[in-house]
């Protein structure tokens, strides 16, 4: 058996994740509610006092929700920039190639 712990992880203020609490899903604190079904209700296009009201929590949760689901976007699928090529690195590329074709 592991030794490693398997711990509650506080996402934010109303959101959890815990491993014995669905499978280690972020959830609503104190629900077994899960984040990214929330977050699916409103991008369908329900609005956050609908969605607070429909599952009875606070409008604040699901702006947290919303804006954790934003930063995961961010930090999952951001492309880096390029690091910039002097100049003469470009031109020097561009001889060698042409010489090599020639």
């Amino acid at each position: 058996m592991s030794d490693q712990k398997y711990q509650r992880v506080e996402l934010g203020k109303y959101i959890v994740a815990d491993p014995y609490i669905c499978h280690g899903q972020p959830t609503f604190k104190g629900t077994r509610k899960i984040v990214h079904l929330i977050v699916r209700s409103f991008c369908s296009g329900w609005t956050i006092d609908e969605i607070a009201k429909r599952h009875r929590l606070p409008t604040e949760a699901i702006e947290e929700a919303v804006n954790l689901a934003a930063e995961a976007i961010l930090e999952m699928y951001a492309v880096p920039y390029p690091e910039p090529v002097p100049m003469d690195e470009l031109i020097a590329q561009k001889s060698t190639k042409l010489e090599m074709e020639a």
